[in-house]
């Protein structure tokens, strides 16, 4: 039901239902054909030792115009229906979100009352959820750096690649705090769209100093990780 005062949800912009359909078999069949051919376990192998190059570069780029050319049309259309899911788009999960909304769109009959009633509805300020979010991504760069590259597992390393952690976990914090008090949404299609939520006049008072620590914590973390970076390698 509309709150008094809010104008009446519209429904998201729909594409033509076979159209998902055809993206969600279209990948299928291709990632399919990538496994069994074995030449997306030879892609991804290749990652694991980033350090030495391929025998043969070529297979591998070709393999990644593939993944490209059968997965991309329904990650297009997934991100098209996922930036007009507003708590999505402030939350920057709009391809995940738009996955699952396309799917319904395509293997489902989703009544558009209920769609536009739940793409408009804001994120909360949920400080568990920021907090499991910000723990989340300062783990992930220990894991990629450390785990792909073994001459960081130093000292050094360690904690040049930790602090970075640290700041881009604080950043994922601020950020999914202030995402709840964001008035004007910059479009998702924006290129500058990350770059425009930096602006706190675009939140309410109570958000404007997580926007603030999102900023302290990019400059921050560019002086670290070039200082870092500097150290570590030299």
């Amino acid at each position: 039901m509309t709150e008094p005062g809010y104008p009446t949800p519209r429904p998201p912009r729909l594409r033509p239902r076979w159209l998902y359909r055809l993206s969600y078999i279209w990948a299928g069949l291709g990632v399919a054909w990538l496994l069994i051919s074995g030449r997306l376990i030879t892609y991804f192998a290749a990652f694991r030792k980033p350090l030495q190059p391929p025998p043969d570069p070529t297979p591998l780029f070709s393999t990644g115009l593939l993944w490209l050319l059968f997965v991309g049309p329904l990650l297009v259309l997934a991100y098209d229906l996922g930036v007009q899911h507003t708590q999505a788009r402030r939350l920057n999960t709009s391809i995940w979100r738009g996955l699952r909304e396309s799917w319904r769109v395509a293997w489902e009959r989703p009544r558009l009352e209920e769609m536009a009633a739940d793409f408009a509805e804001r994120p909360e300020d949920d400080v568990s959820a920021a907090v499991l979010q910000g723990i989340t991504v300062a783990a992930l760069p220990m894991a990629v750096f450390l785990g792909a590259l073994p001459t960081l597992r130093t000292v050094r390393g360690v904690i040049w690649v930790g602090g970075a952690g640290v700041l881009f976990g604080i950043g994922a914090y601020c950020h999914r705090r202030a995402a709840a008090y964001l008035n004007e949404d910059p479009g998702g299609w924006s290129m500058f769209r990350q770059w425009s939520l930096l602006n706190p006049s675009l939140y309410e008072p109570a958000g404007r100093p997580f926007v603030r620590a999102q900023i302290v914590c990019m400059v921050v973390l560019l002086i670290w990780w070039l200082g870092g970076g500097a150290l570590v390698m030299g």
